[in-house]
């Protein structure tokens, strides 16, 4: 008896808002699918490297604050402090969109623009993606500097003189 009524309960809460579980399922099924898409994966990560981008800025920022307005010594500051001055910084107004060389948003639009052309490109063209390419290996080296200049700039000497090996590498590679 317990069964069956159990069996009840389970049938009735399947049939019920059936159109909202369809729906929902759908919508599933096609965000399994995009995230499949190699183009959807790389905006992932781009994304995940423009966050990182901007929290290593916001860092760089609080380490400045905390060095100009708050007599911290640079030599003992420690990294933790420099994210727990975060929002400290931004109580103050030194981080706001405004202030920023690009925000969050611009950032990944331009990604989507420029990959969505490179992709067009590379359709009329024949090629099988060699302007994709080369836009995620811009995109992804700018996104790796600015967030190595951020680090710099937040106070990791060793990160300065890795960019600098960095942008000799790059240098050295591509001469205009």
């Amino acid at each position: 008896m317990i069964y069956v009524q159990y069996i009840q309960d389970m049938w009735q809460s399947l049939i019920s808002a059936w159109w909202v579980k369809s729906a929902l399922s759908v919508i599933a099924a096609v965000a399994i699918w995009l995230i499949g898409l190699k183009h959807v994966q790389v905006l992932g990560i781009f994304i995940l490297l423009v966050g990182l981008d901007l929290v290593t800025k916001w860092a760089s920022v609080a380490y400045r604050m905390l060095v100009d307005n708050f007599g911290y010594d640079p030599e003992h500051i420690a990294a933790w402090e420099k994210y727990r001055a975060i929002p400290t910084a931004f109580d103050l107004n030194l981080i706001r969109s405004e202030y920023m060389r690009k925000g969050f948003c611009d950032k990944v639009l331009t990604y989507v623009t420029v990959t969505a052309a490179a992709f067009l490109f590379d359709w009329l063209a024949g090629e099988k993606s060699f302007a994709v390419n080369l836009v995620w290996l811009y995109l992804g080296s700018s996104e790796f500097l600015s967030i190595l200049e951020n680090l710099r700039d937040g106070g990791n000497k060793s990160m300065g003189r890795f960019l600098e090996l960095v942008r000799d590498k790059i240098e050295n590679k591509v001469k205009f």
